[in-house]
C-alpha cells in the first residue's frame, strides 16, 4: 500500500466586480495611446524596470509628478515632470535632474499612465 499527501488550495472568494477588460481599464483614448518598452534603470525607484512595457498617452493632461516620455535629438526619455522649476528627474540617484529652462531642445511626447512588469516567463 503506499501512502500520499494531498494539500488541496481553496478558491478565494471573487473579490467583486471587475472592469471588462483591462484595455478599457487603462486606456481612456485609444487614438492617442500607444506602447512602447522600458529600457535602463533610471526610474527603477517608481517600479519601471529595464523591459517593462508603457503605456503612453499623448492626450493626458500634464500634471506635477506624472511619468512622461520626453523626445530629443539623442531619442526618448522616461522620466518623472515637475513644475517648480520644471524640470525632469530621474528615479535614481545616479542621473541628474534636466531642468528644462536650460534644455529647450526637450519635448514632452505623452504622459506614461501605467506600467506592466512581466514577473513570470511562459513555460
Amino acid at each position: 500500500m503506499v501512502s500520499a499527501s494531498v494539500r488541496l488550495f481553496r478558491r478565494r472568494a471573487d473579490p467583486g466586480i471587475a472592469p471588462d477588460s483591462i484595455h478599457r481599464w487603462i486606456i481612456q483614448r485609444p487614438h492617442s495611446t500607444y506602447l512602447v518598452r522600458a529600457e535602463g534603470r533610471s526610474m527603477q525607484g517608481l517600479g519601471i524596470h529595464h523591459g517593462s512595457l508603457l503605456v503612453v498617452d499623448r492626450g493626458a493632461d500634464l500634471r506635477d509628478k506624472d511619468i512622461v516620455i520626453a523626445g530629443c535629438s539623442d531619442g526618448f526619455l522616461v522620466k518623472q515632470y515637475r513644475e517648480a522649476p520644471q524640470r525632469l528627474v530621474s528615479a535614481h540617484p545616479e542621473y541628474p535632474d534636466i531642468v528644462l529652462s536650460r534644455a529647450p531642445e526637450f519635448d514632452l511626447d505623452g504622459v506614461v499612465i501605467a506600467s506592466l512588469t512581466k514577473y513570470r516567463s511562459p513555460t
